[in-house]
């Protein structure tokens, strides 16, 4: 499941991963990078907020509410 153009999360029958779209640096092509494991979709999509949140380094209240929002959002209209 898509989230957002560059993250996106998929199961297995042993875990949920949180995976990034990155680009190599010596060919160019798109790739996705798991970066995170969890045991249910409702740990990754709690981690994912987190890490939109320290996306924004907590430069104040109002940045990190702003970005809390968008984050849910965007996980609401997932369709899960």
């Amino acid at each position: 499941m898509l989230i957002g153009k560059d993250y996106k999360i998929e199961s297995d029958n042993l875990s949920v991963t949180i995976y990034k779209r990155m680009v190599s640096k010596k060919s160019g092509k798109e790739y996705w990078s798991p970066i995170s494991y969890f045991s249910s979709i409702k740990n990754a999509l709690h981690e994912f907020v987190n890490m939109g949140i320290r996306e924004t380094e907590l430069s104040d209240l109002k940045t990190v509410v702003q970005k809390q929002e968008e984050l849910y959002k965007l996980i609401d209209s997932l369709r899960i």
